[in-house]
């Protein structure tokens, strides 16, 4: 430990530059009175009151070097320090020449010095309350953070305890019914057993979206430039995997670039499975963009919305009436969408028409929040 010592001396020297300066300028003042070789009655009143200011200051520089966090800090409370001294010193200066109160050199100095200690003492305690003060505002923003952070945290476990209770339990209440039912002998074994492995299926499929739902909830966000035709042409391909028969057509600014992440092709795609799924024919796709977003709009020409109010098509869980859908299609783009400051919205509920709005990479240019 005792070897460690002087090279922690060494390693943090800036903390003790406060005290170091505090003991210079003590030093020079006592040297200038073994100079002069004579105390008078001024120079003793000079003197006493340089030791003083040097005492604090050295008190002080201690109290700095034992809260200061890094170097930042060190060079915040010097350059407090350094204003302090250039605003005394010529103030003093200023005051010496308009009004001498010395008779010898000595004495000027003296007053000099005692002039810079009080300067410097003056700017380590200024510096030394705004590191603190700044040093405050970052924990406040920390606890901000953490606060907001656990939120989400708490929103997205209520999320997932939804969809679980939902989804989970509606299939395993299934199964258990028509196991009783089979075991009862009031059911056809055929029909049992292929219901019971349609609702395992459905079950199966469910743990996978809700790992998928996990996965945005615990992205961290990181939006840069994402040009819309690279994530529409992922989606169309995923969506080309689940339902090939059907058409889609892409018209519109699909060379867009839009501030996002490369979750975007799963918003887009859900939109696009929901619109195959509930509406019949072609499905359309056009991408419009202006200074501060784009839009893409998908329609479809099935029925009107089934949901009421339409606002609820977002919720988790939320499915129509005859939807064979697990209800977190949309839910899941808006999620998405909702991370990058855009909006999903239902724009028609006759010939279903859904929008997906993302801010562009000018709207950032231009000082737009992302």
């Amino acid at each position: 430990m005792a070897e460690e010592l002087p090279d922690l001396v060494l390693e943090d020297w800036w903390r003790y530059l406060v005290s170091a300066i505090g003991l210079l300028l003590l030093v020079v003042g006592v040297g200038t009175v073994l100079l002069d070789a004579r105390l008078t009655g001024e120079e003793l009143l000079q003197i006493s009151a340089l030791v003083v200011l040097c005492g604090l200051l050295v008190a002080v520089g201690i109290r700095i070097s034992l809260d200061m966090d890094g170097s930042a800090d060190a060079v915040r409370v010097l350059a407090w320090m350094s204003a302090g001294v250039l605003a005394l010193a010529a103030l003093g200066g200023w005051f010496q020449f308009v009004v001498p109160t010395t008779d010898t050199a000595y004495e000027t100095l003296l007053v000099f010095l005692s002039a810079l200690a009080a300067g410097a003492l003056f700017g380590a305690v200024v510096g030394y309350y705004n590191v603190r003060e700044r040093r405050l505002v970052e924990r406040a923003s920390r606890e901000q953070a953490r606060s907001e952070f656990l939120d989400e945290q708490q929103e997205a476990l209520s999320v997932l305890n939804g969809i679980l209770r939902h989804q989970i339990l509606n299939d395993a209440s299934a199964i258990s019914g028509r196991a009783q039912l089979l075991d009862a002998g009031k059911i056809d074994a055929a029909d049992a057993t292929d219901s019971i492995v349609a609702h395992c299926d459905h079950m199966t499929a469910t743990v996978e979206r809700i790992e998928t739902v996990v996965d945005v909830l615990t992205w961290v966000t990181d939006t840069s430039e994402a040009p819309i035709d690279e994530s529409l042409d992922r989606a169309l391909a995923e969506l080309d995997d689940v339902h090939s028969e059907t058409a889609v057509t892409v018209e519109g600014d699909t060379d867009a670039v839009v501030l996002a992440d490369e979750l975007l092709y799963l918003a887009i795609f859900e939109v696009l499975d929901n619109a195959v799924r509930h509406g019949e024919g072609e499905v359309s796709v056009a991408v419009r963009a202006d200074a501060d977003s784009a839009t893409i709009a998908v329609e479809d020409r099935g029925d009107d919305v089934a949901v009421s109010p339409p606002e609820t098509l977002f919720e988790p869980n939320t499915r129509g009436p005859d939807s064979e859908g697990d209800g977190l299609g949309l839910f899941l783009a808006d999620l998405i969408v909702d991370r990058y400051d855009g909006t999903v919205r239902l724009a028609r509920e006759s010939s279903t028409a859904f929008e997906i709005e993302v801010p562009t990479a000018d709207a950032d240019a231009s000082g737009r929040k992302t």
